[in-house]
């Protein structure tokens, strides 16, 4: 009977000691759970043998050791079911190695002193004395220890996905007592079997482990379903959609999802922070972990905070004086219930008063507060005192009124006066001092005004105390202007029979707030009409997100459960999927961004050409790495550009027949003038002298043949500038001087010019030659045909000074000059600038076209009768290439 009633009472401190601690986890942490823990495997382990009973005279049990070793596995199942994959992981990991600790740590004490004992040699020193541990039962004992914990969890989450929730004490039982009895079977084979004591120590273990599994089973449901409040709220760890291995891979996807949250919570604090930072409350937004995403500039000024330096860090670390107060448990109520909360309090470390609107999510907090300070201390003196001091309370820009317990309105302040005559109550008789405010709430009501039935209903259970207070926000639009207001209803001090009627302007914040939905709609809406889609896949989870119009162009219904990245290449073509497969490659292991067009089905069978862009971004680690990327739908740009390559191809084939025609065309053109040519030269040749009247038409004639034949000459130059591709050659410039001499020798040159040629050449130059002999031929004929007759001296001076970068040419000359008037024109196409001319008006036009295909400059200085320069900049194209 002593045996039994010891037992239960080790059951009972074990199992308090470790809720006690748990239930305080809150405002102590988990580490003295973890502590206690510890301590019971270190008994568990060292003090197995230490006491022990024969059930029915025959089965050996070990009751300390029992209960402190189920209590472990008990600890183990609360804090998975309470606290998660992570502490339960966490306390696991902490046993076994606190376990390996204390253990080698107590053999070191243990030799210590011994050896100090037998210092002066007096015994023989005894190893068998010196090392006393089990290592055979400290290592199986270990490795099954670590076993039935991960069991645990596993058969735990099975059985709850599984079972109802009105059996979960059996899901409790069931889970404890499965691992002890695999325990019992593994422990006891490990070390016993083959031995007589395997049998009876077997079924010792078995009856003390089902007894200690019922025991802590009830107590374990117990504290679960009436103590911990927590649970009446939650479907227990069924709702979390745990597989049963995730005790091992919840926290990398835990870190991963983190990580994603928090790039995506950057991205979005960065598109609204313009608009929040115009707004004049402080705001601040918290994730899931109670650590702040965003920070407003006014929430710093009342934090008395700069704003970046709370990016990150945990609230109640920052503000630990604010755990207990009410702001505290009202953050906590919203978080949990998922509702809006509305609250007004007290914080005494900066003796403020703060009106807070507390917007939950699913991804965290959203608070808005405001200092309301000066307005509290005025509702303060209303509320002590009716003598209240009429002019402070009319300095509040909140319409303020108190009203008796049957409605009558005893004060108001001046802004709730000159708010009803700005809506056009002119000798303010409903809504004043001495008016009714719930008779006029009737009346609206009467007239269907469903927003008066719930004010109505509101300060009724104020005044009749079914709560303390009142609270809603209201539209109150005027013609010109659309206005939002808080309503507030507060008991007046100690009056039992009294409230306080306050309506406070929150315009600007509800049009902030619609302005960042417009926002996001706009966005959308861009997307939309630009056919673009957003996305991004995380190469090592195989994540993938889809923006809407990411599903909109490629016609994937939105609701589908299939893998988004399998859809995605359903829709491509096959032969697509290598260069996929390489560029994705590229971009994870080579971090290469991409861009690349191709063609996707849509579910009509048509085909949709996409333009995709890709770019790689480190995450914060500087390890993993994350794709995000846009497609857009260019179908129609890309039949355009299809229609125009085909244009280019035949515009092409159309310019090769063209550049055949001239070529042909200048060839046989020229042929017969040369042979007429030569024949006028014949006939010059044989003429009489009594045929001297013959030589000025074969004069005109021959004159003719030339223009004509200069004509056909710059066509054909013309097209060659145009139509091929600038080559680079080795120039050197004396030879080229010397060809462009030797073929302008068929031109009537004068007698008296005076040519100088100074050229200085340092290193190859390369450019194209035959360009450079048309400009230069050009050039130097004009200066040799339009020289001035009335000069005693004809003046032609051509200076080339090339080098690594360019080459410099001038050419001048002492000729007839081009007036002003015609300088900026002569480089058109068939100009002539004085009627002296007799070229067909295109030399100085295929000059300035060829000049530009070499990426070159040329300027003029010209006066009438005094001469012209040209200076020629032609780039070395070095390279072999232009």
């Amino acid at each position: 009977m002593y045996v039994l009633a010891s037992i239960l009472i080790q059951f009972l401190l074990v199992s308090i000691c470790i809720l006690v601690f748990f239930n305080l986890r809150e405002k102590l942490g988990l580490a003295p759970v973890y502590i206690l823990l510890g301590c019971l495997q270190y008994f568990q382990v060292n003090l197995e043998n230490l006491s022990s009973f024969k059930f029915l005279g025959e089965y050996p049990m070990y009751p300390a050791s029992v209960v402190l070793f189920s209590a472990l596995l008990f600890a183990v199942l609360l804090i998975y079911i309470k606290e998660g994959v992570v502490s339960a992981r966490t306390l696991i990991i902490g046993i076994l190695i606190s376990n390996l600790f204390l253990t080698v740590l107590f053999e070191i004490i243990s030799a210590q002193d011994y050896f100090v004992r037998n210092q002066f040699d007096d015994i023989d020193l005894n190893s068998n004395v010196l090392f006393n541990i089990n290592y055979k039962y400290f290592i199986i004992g270990t490795i099954i220890l670590f076993v039935d914990f991960i069991l645990l969890v596993s058969i735990y989450q099975f059985l709850v996905s599984k079972i109802k929730k009105p059996f979960f004490f059996f899901v409790l039982f069931l889970s404890l007592w499965t691992v002890l009895m695999f325990d019992a079977l593994a422990f006891n084979t490990a070390l016993f079997y083959g031995t007589s004591n395997y049998a009876p120590s077997l079924i010792g273990h078995i009856i003390g482990k089902s007894f200690s599994a019922l025991l802590f089973s009830i107590i374990l449901y117990i504290y679960l379903t009436h103590i911990d409040k927590e649970v009446v709220s939650t479907s227990f760890i069924a709702d979390q959609k745990r597989d049963i291995f995730s005790i091992f891979t919840f926290r990398k996807k835990y870190l991963d999802l983190k990580i994603e949250k928090e790039n995506t919570e950057k991205e979005l604090n960065e598109r609204f922070e313009t608009t929040l930072l115009k707004i004049s409350d402080g705001v601040v937004s918290l994730d899931k972990n109670w650590c702040y995403t965003y920070v407003n500039k006014n929430a710093g000024q009342f934090l008395n905070r700069e704003p970046n330096s709370l990016i990150g860090k945990h609230i109640w670390t920052e503000f630990p004086e604010g755990v207990g107060l009410p702001f505290y448990d009202a953050y906590h109520v919203a978080e949990k219930t998922q509702q809006t909360q509305y609250f007004e309090e007290y914080y005494e470390p900066y003796n403020k008063w703060f009106e807070n609107r507390i917007y939950p999510s699913t991804e965290g907090l959203t608070i808005y507060f405001s200092d309301i300070t000066e307005q509290k201390k005025a509702q303060q003196a209303l509320l002590e005192s009716e003598a209240f001091n009429k002019g402070i309370l009319s300095s509040l820009s909140a319409h303020i009124a108190v009203i008796d317990k049957t409605g009558e309105i005893l004060a108001v302040n001046k802004a709730w006066d000159n708010f009803s005559l700005e809506n056009g109550e002119f000798n303010l008789a409903r809504t004043s001092v001495g008016s009714n405010y719930l008779k006029e709430c009737e009346n609206a009501i009467s007239r269907g005004d469903a927003l008066s039935q719930k004010v109505l209903e509101g300060l009724l259970s104020v005044l009749h105390k079914k709560q303390s207070s009142f609270k809603m926000e209201y539209p109150c639009h005027s013609p010109g202007e659309e206005r939002w207001f808080t309503l507030q209803i507060v008991p007046f001090g100690n009056a039992s029979d009294k409230l306080v009627i306050s309506h406070t302007n929150v315009t600007q914040l509800k049009t902030t707030e619609k302005k960042l939905e417009d926002s996001n709609a706009k966005l959308k809406e861009a997307q939309r009409l630009a056919k673009i889609g957003n996305w991004e896949f995380n190469p090592k989870t195989k994540d993938v997100f889809f923006s809407d119009e990411m599903y909109n162009i490629l016609e994937i219904n939105k609701e589908s459960q299939d893998d988004l990245f399998e859809l995605y290449r359903s829709k491509c073509q096959p032969e697509d999927f290598d260069k996929f497969n390489e560029l994705v490659n590229n971009a994870v292991y080579k971090e290469e961004g991409y861009e690349i067009g191709y063609y996707v089905k849509g579910n009509d069978g048509t085909l949709k050409y996409i333009n995709e862009i890709c770019e790689v971004v480190k995450s914060e680690n500087g390890k993993d790495l994350i794709l995000k990327g846009t497609i857009q739908d260019v179908t129609k740009e890309k039949l355009i550009n299809d229609e125009l390559s085909r244009k280019n191809e035949e515009l092409q084939k159309a310019n090769i027949e063209l550049d055949r025609f001239v070529y042909s065309a200048s060839h046989d053109l020229r042929a017969p003038l040369t042979s007429l040519r030569g024949l006028i030269q014949i006939m010059e040749m044989i003429l009489k002298p009594e045929d001297e009247e013959l030589k000025e038409p074969l004069c005109l004639m021959s004159t003719t043949i030339d223009k004509m034949d200069v004509f056909i000459r710059s066509i054909f130059d013309y097209s060659v500038n145009s139509r091929t591709e600038v080559s680079a050659e080795n120039i050197n410039f004396e030879e080229l001087i010397a060809s462009v001499w030797e073929s302008l020798k068929y031109m009537n040159i004068n007698s008296n010019i005076k040519s100088t040629i100074n050229i200085t050449q340092e290193g190859d130059f390369y450019s194209d030659k035959k360009r450079l002999e048309i400009v230069l031929g050009n050039l130097v004929s004009n200066a040799i045909k339009y020289y001035d007759k009335d000069k005693a001296e004809h003046i032609l001076n051509i200076t080339v000074t090339a080098d690594k970068k360019n080459a410099y040419i001038v050419i001048e000359d002492n000729g007839i000059g081009i007036g002003q008037e015609h300088i900026d024109k002569i480089f058109e196409m068939f100009y002539r600038a004085t009627k002296l001319s007799t070229g067909s008006g295109m030399g100085m036009y295929i000059v300035k076209e060829t000049i530009d295909r070499l990426n070159g400059t040329i300027q003029i200085d010209s006066e009438l009768n005094k001469g012209t320069t040209f200076r020629l900049t032609i780039p070395n194209s070095n390279d072999h290439s232009v």
